[in-house]
């Protein structure tokens, strides 16, 4: 995700993505030409106002996802960054909390949303009239975002609320379910209900329809890959190539082999990683050494399988090598992952 990075809090990196200065400049000017109590239209400060409020927003948004963040640290779950976006914001977290812990974990965000719209609340009775006319508006704003992120509909925390809950009576994998189709559910009421009334409600049922889809197949992913390790996924027969090795005798094996990538060893030991996308328009007299990518991400044999495919999405790797007392032992790759997937969905159709 396209972002800059801010400052840090609590050992959290928070950052913006770019999106986030345009959706500001709308909020800007909705907030102007809303009428009172959602907006400033005709007040005094009116456009002063409206920025403030609009900034304050994303404020408003950091602080709900750091409460998110912070009962998560409690948890022990460790958070990486939270992410302000068009949509909102996110903390990205290397583990997602299960059972009562999510519920926990998914109350939070909206219970600091509230506080801000009662702390706010008592503020629109200020005898200032710019703070007063202010804190109306920004206390309800508040209040809609707690109430709609309580929808029982992923991926907002009202669903991770509801599969949290229903992790105590079900086994986890039912309890996700139960909270997908309700969401997706929810969201083709709101888009029907949208197009007669208001065409964002359509707009954000997509945004929710997609989010429940794409947590249902994380969590078979994550039902798959759970008790699995590297080493049970990994492919141990490997082919290498050799630093000192040419660019046209590394296309004569690629041909060969049909892989896109082949880790690089010298004397046993894995020193890099080439692909066909490195040696692309290079002179075939040119040596691997000079083109190898050498900033190398390994697992062990016991990381667990989740954690490789985590490794994968964040870095943007499409193989990573196994490494087992410097040995090179096997290379996980994204088909290795997809195939899985695919032989869980064959499975899962014919049961």
């Amino acid at each position: 995700m396209a972002s800059v990075k801010l400052f840090r809090v609590f050992g959290i990196d928070v950052r913006i993505h770019y999106s986030l200065f345009l959706i500001l400049l709308i909020l800007v000017w909705i907030f102007y030409i809303q009428e009172f109590p959602y907006g400033f239209r005709g007040r005094d400060y009116g456009l002063e106002l409206s920025i403030i409020a609009s900034v304050s927003l994303f404020i408003s948004v950091f602080l709900h996802e750091l409460g998110h963040s912070l009962v998560s640290k409690k948890f022990g779950y460790n958070v990486r960054e939270i992410i302000l976006f068009i949509f909102g914001g996110v903390a990205v977290l290397e583990r997602q909390p299960k059972g009562m812990k999510e519920l926990a974990v998914s109350i939070t965000g909206p219970a600091v949303s509230f506080a801000i719209a009662a702390i706010f609340y008592f503020l629109s009775f200020s005898d200032s009239q710019p703070l007063a006319d202010f804190s109306a508006v920004f206390f309800r704003i508040n209040a809609i975002i707690a109430l709609f992120n309580l929808i029982p509909a992923f991926p907002l925390d009202g669903g991770r609320v509801l599969r949290g809950f229903l992790s105590r009576y079900v086994p986890p994998d039912r309890a996700t379910s139960i909270a997908t189709e309700t969401g997706k559910a929810m969201a083709i009421f709101m888009a029907v209900f949208g197009l007669f009334y208001n065409l964002w409600l359509t707009i954000i049922a997509v945004f929710i329809y997609l989010g429940a889809s794409e947590e249902e197949k994380m969590s078979r992913l994550e039902n798959l890959l759970g008790k699995l390790k590297a080493e049970d996924i990994m492919t141990s027969e490997i082919k290498t190539v050799s630093p000192d090795m040419t660019v046209g005798e590394f296309m004569k094996i690629a041909f060969r082999a049909k892989h896109l990538g082949y880790p690089v060893v010298e004397d046993g030991e894995l020193v890099g990683m080439i692909t066909i996308h490195d040696v692309a328009g290079k002179p075939e007299s040119v040596a691997i050494r000079e083109l190898m990518s050498r900033e190398l991400v390994t697992v062990n044999p016991d990381t667990p399988a989740m954690e490789v495919f985590r490794l994968m999405n964040e870095t943007g790797i499409g193989r990573i090598p196994v490494i087992d007392n410097d040995r090179l032992v096997g290379i996980i790759t994204k088909t290795d992952l997809v195939r899985l997937m695919q032989i869980q969905e064959v499975l899962r159709i014919g049961r």
